[in-house]
């Protein structure tokens, strides 16, 4: 990708980020935006991972300092990246931190059905998460009641086969 891709899409500081539940394609999405748009990705699955075996178990607390200081460099950069992770119970704090470094936000919610969830979990043998998805969609719910305003793009059950390309779309067309 060339120089000029990259200095396109980096005229502003923005964060893209997403809301749905566990399993909704965050991760394809954002590994998908990263490479056409030249943006870094904060992984949050990655540093759940390098908490554990960093400690051989999992630690909360460490887990949230790693996140919050990885975090704050990130914003202190002043660069565009993607935050792959589901905002839907964090927003508040999250849009709070975006907006003291002056970031500007694309939201991707991922609004799909239950019975799509439930394929996807169990094509990804996402059992553990399967025995949560009631509340996980509960969460996600809450979000869209309380944020509605704040999201960019929707993809439902409808444009999920497509979600790359129209994520894409979207995501190219708010940087213009």
């Amino acid at each position: 990708m060339s120089n000029k891709i990259n200095e396109k899409y980096y005229h502003k500081n923005f964060c893209l980020t997403f809301a749905g539940v566990v399993g909704s394609s965050k991760t394809p999405i954002s590994n998908y935006l990263s490479i056409k748009l030249s943006l870094p990705i904060f992984n949050n699955d990655a540093l759940h991972t390098e908490v554990i075996e960093d400690l051989s178990t999992f630690n909360f607390e460490e887990y949230l300092r790693r996140r919050d200081t990885r975090l704050k460099e990130i914003l202190k950069s002043n660069i565009p990246f993607i935050y792959d992770a589901s905002v839907d119970r964090r927003w508040a704090d999250l849009k709070k931190q975006l907006n003291s470094f002056n970031y500007h936000h694309f939201i991707i919610s991922l609004d799909l059905s239950k019975k799509l969830l439930i394929q996807l979990y169990q094509v990804k043998k996402y059992f553990d998460s399967l025995n949560r998805l009631d509340q996980l969609i509960q969460d996600h719910n809450n979000f869209l009641e309380q944020f509605s305003s704040d999201i960019n793009l929707h993809i439902t059950d409808k444009e999920f086969p497509q979600r790359l390309k129209i994520s894409f779309e979207a995501v190219k067309k708010y940087l213009q």
